[in-house]
């Protein structure tokens, strides 16, 4: 049997597979220091039965067996966390760790070549607590020497946040994520609206109110920024919007409208994640199952 766990920013999602097919699915909100995080990692697994071998997608980078946090105000605890050898020590078993946008870039060209539909160069990008992506190039993901291949949250935008604010908890300044993700959204429209308003109120304020709309409009320019950064390195055929900001109402809209007004030479096809939430999941998954074939 294997274990699959998605751990995120906001929530850790856990799979029990069998057959390459997820029996049971149950997730509990993520915990932000080693004890509590043990603890999710229990309640999530109560009642199974011993697994052969454990898959996981994370947030952060993942070298040596440890996870590193690009952004440390996400999970601080996560920078340097040794998840390999703890997770082996709760499960006497293998454990295979990768990043989360790569896995579900993974998941979601998984999910086009079984439809013959795959394109040899695809990005995911989702659009979540933070942003996070995946690159498959000539049909092979890109993981990189230190697991840092295609963090596209952390690619420089040349335009600047609303609110002002620059500094992105990388310790760089200009990232995307500092103008896209769901905590920039929120963060953005607290200081606009001088209250606390979160990304998924903002979206049902942009109906009616211009200052929501303008909002989401310019992180919608910002990904298109990034989208066509990394097109001119890599020619990309397909890009991937998930995440639960890249799936909100209208989000893939206004992204495909501000990619229009740019001068994009052979702009390639976006379009939105198929598998929804859980395309990291679907992509460990996938990632299990072409070892246990080789």
């Amino acid at each position: 049997m294997l274990l699959a766990f998605d751990i995120g920013g906001t929530k850790v999602a856990c799979a029990r597979v069998e057959g390459g097919v997820i029996r049971e699915r149950r997730q509990y909100p993520m915990a932000y220091e080693p004890a509590g995080f043990a603890e999710v990692i229990d309640q999530l697994t109560a009642g199974w039965a011993a697994p052969s071998r454990v898959a996981v997608c994370t947030t952060g980078y993942i070298d040596g067996g440890r996870v590193h946090s690009v952004n440390l105000d996400i999970i601080r605890f996560w920078d340097g966390f040794a998840l390999a050898e703890m997770l082996q020590a709760r499960f006497a078993c293998p454990v295979d760790l990768i990043n989360d946008g790569q896995a579900a870039g993974w998941g979601e060209y998984v999910a086009r070549r079984a439809r013959g539909l795959a394109p040899a160069n695809l990005l995911f990008m989702t659009l979540s607590t933070g942003v996070g992506g995946g690159l498959v190039l000539d049909h092979r993901l890109r993981r990189g020497p230190h697991g840092l291949a295609a963090h596209v949250g952390h690619a420089g935008v040349r335009l600047m946040a609303l609110d002002g604010v620059t500094a992105c908890g990388c310790g760089r300044s200009g990232c995307l994520e500092m103008i896209a993700s769901g905590t920039a959204l929120a963060r953005q429209a607290g200081a606009l609206f001088g209250r606390p308003v979160s990304s998924a109120e903002l979206f049902a304020l942009a109906a009616t109110e211009l200052r929501a709309e303008r909002i989401i409009v310019h992180a919608a320019q910002a990904v298109a920024e990034a989208i066509a950064g990394f097109h001119m390195i890599v020619d990309l055929q397909e890009v991937v919007i998930g995440g639960s900001v890249g799936l909100a109402s209208g989000m893939l809209e206004r992204i495909r409208a501000a990619l229009h007004d740019m001068p994009l030479r052979a702009a390639p096809l976006l379009s939105a994640a198929c598998q929804g939430g859980d395309a990291g999941l679907t992509g460990v998954i996938a990632l299990d199952n072409e070892r246990q074939e080789k």
